[in-house]
């Protein structure tokens, strides 16, 4: 069985810009998302671009024109509203396959009914929200990212430097999941949870004190850990309310804990996406709470995040 390929933000953002100019260059900041599925519990880094690799970092520079939500993390009014939930999400999924235009569809269909759970929450607590770009393609050949410049070492991922999230099919290991489309859907849903961290602005806030703190160091890890985890809680939400939705099978959603408990750093000294243990923790919070309060990582014990 081949190695599942892990969540993980590679590189790391440049330190804050100094004024030039009289003006105040954009802050540059990680934001790169990697996913894959996993079964397995030992899953290994194949995508790792660190601090001292060569060639480019992933980076990104918010967009100032976009929205720019509340800049904080566990006092957003995402995650202090504890009446905030995703109501039961009736989707109708059209098939999956990994034919281009067929998994496009199938993602384009998800991306809408994930725009009808999430826009009415930020709208509830006064946060913006637009549409991200979903970009599906047969493989990384030729993409060029603000986030990962012209690498194709990368799997799916989020880039709020253009709002896109990146769905490459050959990154998808449907050698090892098949039809399981409920796997891909679960990739999907994590990547659409770091652009609703993105909409509310707990990603601008964290990625901010990841660049003061150093995001190699202990406390920078610390934050990408709280930042992916509260993705797959995040994440859960939307998979139990479409199960409660009857979009999703009470099977599905066995299988999808399944993988959740099998991503993380169990085979990685990185130390940037949280154990497996607690990847499944806060997905099966994520499906059994249903409430964004109830994924505030930012405020949860250092246990719990580790």
């Amino acid at each position: 069985m081949p190695a599942p390929m892990p969540y993980g933000p590679p590189g790391r953002p440049p330190q804050r810009p100094r004024k030039r100019g009289g003006g105040l260059l954009a802050l540059l900041i990680v934001v790169v998302v990697l996913v894959a599925g996993g079964l397995v519990l030992n899953a290994v880094r194949t995508v790792a671009l660190d601090d001292a690799a060569d060639g480019p970092n992933p980076t990104h520079t918010f967009d100032s024109d976009g929205p720019a939500g509340v800049a904080e993390t566990a006092t957003n009014p995402l995650l202090t509203d504890t009446d905030a939930t995703l109501l039961p999400a009736d989707c109708d999924y059209s098939p999956w396959s990994t034919d281009v235009d067929t998994a496009r569809t199938f993602f384009e269909t998800a991306a809408g009914c994930l725009e009808s759970a999430w826009k009415p929450v930020l709208a509830e607590v006064d946060l913006p929200f637009q549409p991200p770009t979903l970009n599906v393609s047969a493989s990384t050949a030729g993409i060029t990212t603000p986030c990962t410049g012209t690498t194709t070492n990368f799997a799916a991922f989020y880039c709020p430097a253009n709002k896109t999230i990146y769905m490459p099919i050959s990154q998808l290991q449907t050698d090892l999941f098949k039809d399981n489309w409920v796997v891909y859907l679960s990739v999907f849903a994590h990547e659409y949870g770091h652009h609703v961290q993105a909409m509310s602005g707990i990603l601008r806030k964290a990625n901010a004190e990841r660049v003061d703190a150093g995001t190699r160091s202990a406390r920078g890890l610390e934050l990408s850990r709280r930042v992916e985890l509260q993705a797959q809680c995040f994440n859960g939400m939307y998979l139990g309310s479409s199960a409660q939705g009857g979009s999703l099978s009470n099977a599905q959603i066995s299988l999808a804990k399944r993988d959740a408990n099998g991503r993380g750093d169990a085979a990685s000294d990185s130390r940037d996406h949280g154990t497996p243990e607690n990847s499944g923790n806060w997905f099966e919070q994520g499906v059994e709470r249903n409430l964004t309060a109830q994924c505030n990582t930012f405020s949860a014990s250092a246990n719990s995040v580790s």
